[in-house]
């Protein structure tokens, strides 16, 4: 057991009464240590005056006057208070111009008026210190500190333009993936914190802002107003946790918190608020009900804290009511699918941050982000116990293909086996069994060639017309191989060509999950079938086995060998993948034009090897030649049986379509100048599908600012949409009808349009 500090020596001696008593306590506590003995005597002696001046406030100012509002246009050193955005227990919070030596908006905190006692002053003096040491992307910065001509010490941050982390998310209809993806920002600020000492103790939404820079969301952890030093000294001023006094806010409060001595508070007791955090990020609500601890007494409060068992995550789900269809259409899911995403491994991370027990939470908020992680990537997680059974059912969910074949051979093997050693014991057993062996092996090989007959016959009848029986014929292919993808894929371009969209949605998700390679012809155009009929987390699978195809290709040796719709496979939506990888896409696509073109492109030079086999930008004279890429003193040549398929490919996509492309790609890049050219430069009277540049030329518009031009795009895309809808009673119709790609990719960016716009 750890000696008692001097502290803990301290407050156990204030409350002894008798001299002779606290004399004993003394000689036994400090031992042979005279020096802590004398420390301890000089704050005893000290608490024990009469007329302490540290008791009384240093300020004389009325407790009774307030004054909030005479603050406002008043100049704190080189600072103007504008107005006031914030207020705590003991600070208010400005919101102030910096005059000198630059002009920009901070975010300036001070005493409040008449509350200028010892205990205030230390605990803010705590907190500057506490942000003076951190230096983290998500934490709020401190520029500068001082004290007002009255006495009272002001420090001054950045001022975060954001809103709480619960309510980004929900604004923005965040997936269960991306909201993860933000919480683990949060959990390295806080990990930096603790490296550096500093226990925030009051984590909560309203202390976790976001705000988007670029249009990226960037987490920051503001307001370490009760901040707590570990092991080193803030300031030279004591602060004392009063007995009786509640650090923190019960909804997000540990139990060792709700204890109120503040004594044994360490950086798990931060682990617990992240865990209550994460938990209403996930199911909308925190574990404990808060009209209930609002109505509860202090006593009953904290007893609740201490002692009852949140639910889990998936059972919250339940008591949510009718606010439950809110909840999951903000997380882009439907309510019968919230449990069952949240169930399991969620579960588990949640839970484990909410141990009673702070010994049984994570160790720290960095081994919390890296459960997280091990979440995403469909890895076993640390949260619970690593059974062997968990860790195998981990493993064959990320290879089922694999695992599929092999276990086919090892069980031909043990059946192999099994005869062999049965044949030693009885003979004409054995045979049976040979007999049994065989007439499976010939049932399951007349059953991939019926499958193989039955959608030829399919595609036989669909050719003249025979829907119904092409039907048939395809429903009866998945009846005999149904855990193999290729008659789900043939079904679901059946029902893309019968306009059954939810169908054919249904279907590609069932090859994705039989292991389908999703980077073949078949799968043109499935990204937007998927994102505007489909399951968000199927949608989100396949990008991620997009995204990771891209990258993978993207550095190998033989570079990049793409076609231009699969390029376009990956720019449907733009929250789904970092912004490197569409500006990856973009680069791609601008070189594709110039390799087509052989002439040079005004965004950018010509691909070129970097260290690490991976492509940059460079501009080496004299320019690159047709047909392959230029590195430091050799050229990359493409093989010549390779440019001929590649102008095969091209000559079978019109070059508007390649225009196009190359344009969407650019927005989804943010790179919207670059987007308005490549677009317009798209619009052309023979290329049918041209009605899809007006949404993308109107989210370009926009984004630039060009509010006039993004108002009169919109317009277009509207009316195209409408007329799309529209074409299987439209019999005035020039033309034939765009494809079915083409069809579902306008209606989703139309609606991604008008969300942005407005509309």
């Amino acid at each position: 057991m750890n000696p008692p500090s001097e502290q803990d020596i301290f407050l156990t001696v204030c409350e002894i009464e008798g001299t002779a008593e606290r004399a004993e306590y003394l000689r036994r506590a400090c031992g042979s240590d005279a020096i802590l003995r004398a420390d301890i005597e000089s704050l005893l002696r000290a608490a024990d005056a009469p007329d302490n001046p540290l008791d009384r406030p240093p300020l004389a100012i009325p407790a009774q006057d307030d004054g909030f509002d005479d603050l406002i246009g008043t100049t704190v050193g080189p600072y103007r208070l504008m107005e006031q955005i914030g207020e705590g227990g003991f600070g208010l919070v400005f919101v102030a111009q910096q005059e000198h030596p630059v002009r920009r908006h901070v975010a300036l905190k001070i005493i409040k008026p008449g509350s200028g006692s010892k205990e205030v002053i230390a605990r803010f003096e705590a907190e500057r210190q506490a942000l003076a040491m951190m230096d983290h992307p998500n934490i709020a910065r401190v520029f500068d500190a001082g004290v007002t001509s009255d006495g009272r010490p002001y420090f001054v941050m950045e001022l975060v333009r954001g809103v709480p982390i619960t309510e980004f998310a929900d604004a923005r209809r965040k997936t269960i993936r991306n909201r993860l993806l933000l919480f683990t920002d949060v959990c390295a600020a806080v990990h930096h914190a603790h490296q550096k000492g500093i226990i925030h103790r009051d984590i909560k939404p309203s202390n976790v802002m976001v705000t988007l820079h670029d249009d990226k969301p960037v987490v920051k952890v503001i307001d370490f107003g009760v901040a707590k030093a570990i092991g080193q000294l803030l300031t030279d001023k004591t602060i004392y946790t009063r007995f009786f006094s509640m650090i923190g806010t019960p909804l997000y409060m540990s139990p060792e918190q709700a204890e109120m001595s503040g004594l044994d508070v360490d950086t798990r007791s931060d682990i617990y608020s992240l865990g209550v955090l994460l938990y209403e990020l996930l199911a909308g609500a925190t574990p404990f009900d808060r009209e209930r601890l609002d109505s509860a007494g202090l006593d009953e409060m904290r007893r609740i804290i201490r002692e009852e068992e949140p639910p889990r995550l998936s059972k919250r789900l339940s008591t949510l009511g009718a606010t439950m269809t809110t909840v999951s259409d903000a997380r882009r899911l439907e309510p019968n699918r919230m449990t069952s995403v949240l169930r399991g491994d969620l579960d588990w991370i949640a839970m484990k941050a909410l141990e009673k027990d702070r010994n049984r939470r994570y160790d720290s908020a960095a081994a919390m982000a890296n459960d997280i992680a091990r979440y995403l990537n469909q890895e076993p997680i640390e949260a619970r116990p690593p059974t062997t059974i968990y860790q195998l059912a981990k493993f064959s969910r990320r290879h089922q293909v694999v695992l599929g074949t092999s276990g086919l051979v090892l069980m031909s093997l043990l059946v192999g086996l099994a005869a062999s050693l049965w044949q030693m014991q009885r003979a004409v057993t054995e045979r049976d069994q040979k007999v049994a062996a065989l007439r499976e092996i010939e049932l399951f090989a007349d059953k991939v060639t019926r499958a193989n007959a039955l959608m030829a016959s399919a595609q036989t009848h669909l050719e003249s017309g025979q829907w119904e029986s092409a039907r048939y014929d395809l429903d009866a292919a998945v009846a005999q191989q149904p855990s193999y993808y290729l008659p789900w894929i043939s079904r679901a371009q059946f029902f893309l060509r019968s306009q059954r969209w939810g169908a054919a949605a249904t279907d590609f998700a069932r090859a994705m999950g039989l292991g389908a390679p999703t980077d073949t012809p078949q799968w043109w155009g499935v990204t937007a079938l998927l994102l505007q009929h489909g399951d968000p987390s199927i949608f989100e699978s396949f990008m991620a086995q997009y995204e990771e195809k891209l990258l993978r290709d993207s550095s190998a040796s033989n570079g990049v060998r793409v076609d231009w719709e699969w390029l376009r496979n990956g720019l449907a939506d733009g929250d789904s993948m970092a912004t490197a990888s569409y500006a990856l896409i973009a680069n791609i696509a601008e070189h594709k034009l110039v390799d087509e073109a052989g002439t040079e492109t005004p965004f950018g030079p010509p691909l070129i090897r970097a260290p690490g086999n991976r492509y940059t930008e460079h501009r080496p004279p004299p320019p690159p030649p047709r047909g392959g890429f230029e590195r430091e003193g050799e050229s990359l040549e493409i093989p010549r049986h390779d440019r001929l398929r590649r102008r095969e490919v091209i000559q079978n996509i019109p070059r508007p379509l390649r225009l196009y492309i190359t344009g969407l790609a650019h927005l989804r890049a943010g790179q919207h100048e670059r987007a308005i050219e490549r677009l317009l430069e798209s619009v052309t009277s023979d290329w049918p599908g041209q009605d899809l540049v007006h949404a993308p030329l109107a989210m370009s518009y926009f984004r630039t600012g060009q509010s006039q031009q993004a108002a009169s795009s919109l317009a277009r895309s509207i009316d195209a949409t409408k007329r799309l809808l529209s074409t299987g009673t439209d019999t005035n119709r020039r033309g034939p009808a765009p494809p079915w790609f083409d069809g579902i990719e306008m209606q989703v960016l139309d609606r991604e349009a008008r969300t942005l716009i407005g509309k």
